[in-house]
């Protein structure tokens, strides 16, 4: 073999060794990083494993401790995995018993469950799915289910669900629905009639009754402005008033004038008063209607009438006094020439003639007086005055001691009089008129006359008692009307009881007696406090 050959042989040779070397140094290289590289997989995949292991554990405690029932079952019904909330729900003994769900499902709701549990097959999920089942221990429910498919690999496996029970939700919401029906049909059928509007005023709903006093239908008053509508145009500015009173939370009532659809005025009584929502927000108001035309038609009667009745009674005084003075005026001329005829004739004329004449004077002064007593009658309650606090204790104390008694009859108080509302001059003469009355008939040679009062609830009740001569009791009605007197005397018109009682009904009280013939008389009477 050649030299050449020989060196070219040993040149190949070193060639091949330097890169055999290289190559060592590249898998060298290659090996440290794939050592590297698998030290990172395996930290990564401890971490991995870590955080799986923590990710199920918190799944695990969320599946055992949320409040609704959570199920897993397979594709035929029967229960894989189930929570504390779905063993309670259902009424299974725990967690790990075989159960199938289907057997819980009522025989009447079955083909709606295997529409819908094929619906779940085909589509992935279910919602809002609710269904009465009875549970393991024989209690019916309602329940609302969410459920979906599990897939592995794209395969479904199982299917998970929340069930949740709503028995007692659907029990009150039917009692709810119950009592809404039971308002309505109340507001519905109710005489008064009723309407409801939003913060602007705008109908939202009205009532038969109120459509019936309209004269409107429901269609044409929903959804409109009732100030716009209903009010006559000089009302207007007053129902908007309230509305907006209403708006700020007053409730009040009120009248206003409406006009129906054909055209003719009513008079309503409004009670409104303003609608809230659950959060106490003021949504509107409601109003109440009454309609009240007819009282205020018979309310405009009666103040005419009274205004009649006013003016009757103005010229029927005016009459009154007129009368009095032309009928005195000529008694008072014959009592003037029996006068004279007496003195022209004295000691001409016998006893008899003289008697006579004594007599015309006596039925001359009863006619004056009787005159004066029907003034007085026609006169109670004509002019009254305004009512005034009245110290009964003062006013009768002082009257009293004015007043004509004989020495053998003693008055007593035996109360302190109360101060009363009244006509001071009116409330008066009562007492005088009942006092002087009892010392007429006093026929004992004691006389006693007690004044006494009681306090009642909203009068006072008095007592004027005597022991005169008595009044039989089939007269004791009697003597209150006008013209009675059971003692015909010149003193005594038969009128004077009969004013008594005209002041009194006047002062909102009643007068009455109680009397035995020979023993006395008392006078009871009320005065509004």
């Amino acid at each position: 073999m050649s030299q050449d050959k020989i060196d070219m042989l040993q040149r190949a040779l070193a060639r091949e060794k330097l890169a055999r070397k290289q190559a060592e140094k590249i898998l060298e290289n290659k090996a440290a990083e794939l050592y590297e590289a698998k030290q990172k997989l395996e930290k990564s995949y401890a971490e991995l494993e870590t955080l799986l292991n923590k990710t199920d554990s918190q799944l695990q405690g969320v599946f055992e401790n949320i409040v609704d029932a959570y199920v897993i079952i397979d594709l035929h019904g029967n229960i894989l995995k189930v929570n504390d909330a779905a063993v309670s729900l259902l009424g299974l003994n725990d967690s790990n018993e075989d159960f199938n769900l289907l057997n819980m499902v009522k025989p009447t709701e079955m083909e709606r469950v295997a529409q819908s549990f094929k619906m779940l097959l085909n589509t992935g999920s279910i919602t809002d799915f609710s269904v009465t089942i009875l549970t393991d221990k024989k209690v019916e429910k309602l329940v609302h289910i969410n459920a979906s498919i599990i897939y592995d690999d794209g395969i479904p496996v199982a299917a998970q669900g929340i069930v949740r029970d709503i028995t007692l939700q659907r029990k009150y919401r039917k009692s709810l629905e119950t009592e809404k029906l039971k308002y309505y049909n109340i507001i519905s059928n109710m005489n008064l009639g009723l309407v409801e509007v939003d913060l602007n005023d705008r109908i939202i709903m009205v009532n038969q009754s109120l459509l019936n006093m309209t004269g409107y239908t429901e269609e044409e008053l929903v959804g409109k402005h009732g100030v716009n509508l209903l009010p006559v145009d000089d009302d207007r500015d007053l129902l908007e008033e309230k509305i907006n009173e209403r708006r700020h939370g007053k409730t009040e009532s009120y009248e206003l004038r409406i006009k129906k659809k054909d055209g003719e005025v009513r008079y309503w009584l409004v009670s409104g008063a303003p609608n809230y929502d659950l959060d106490g927000n003021i949504t509107g108001s409601i109003g109440i209607n009454f309609d009240i035309t007819e009282l205020k038609n018979l309310q405009l009667q009666k103040e005419n009438l009274l205004d009649k009745l006013a003016k009757s009674n103005d010229d029927l005084q005016e009459y009154a006094h007129i009368v009095s003075h032309d009928l005195k005026s000529p008694l008072r001329s014959i009592n003037a020439l029996v006068t004279w005829i007496k003195q022209d004739n004295e000691g001409k004329l016998d006893a008899v003639t003289m008697q006579n004449l004594h007599l015309i004077d006596v039925t001359l002064e009863k006619m004056e007086q009787l005159i004066t007593d029907v003034l007085n009658y026609s006169s109670v309650g004509t002019n009254e005055n305004e009512k005034v606090d009245v110290d009964l204790d003062v006013l009768i104390t002082d009257l009293v001691k004015i007043m004509y008694k004989p020495d053998h009859i003693k008055i007593s108080f035996l109360n302190i009089l109360p101060v009363v509302k009244g006509d001071k001059t009116k409330l008066q003469q009562v007492f005088q008129n009942i006092i002087s009355n009892s010392i007429k008939f006093i026929d004992k040679d004691f006389g006693t006359i007690d004044i006494d009062v009681e306090d009642l609830k909203s009068h006072y009740k008095f007592s004027i008692k005597d022991n005169g001569m008595g009044i039989e009791k089939k007269y004791h009605d009697k003597i209150f009307k006008i013209f009675h007197s059971l003692k015909k005397s010149k003193e005594s018109s038969g009128i004077g009881l009969s004013i008594v009682k005209k002041i009194i009904n006047l002062h909102e009280g009643k007068i009455w007696l109680d009397s035995e013939p020979n023993v006395g008389t008392t006078f009871y009477f009320t005065l509004k406090k």
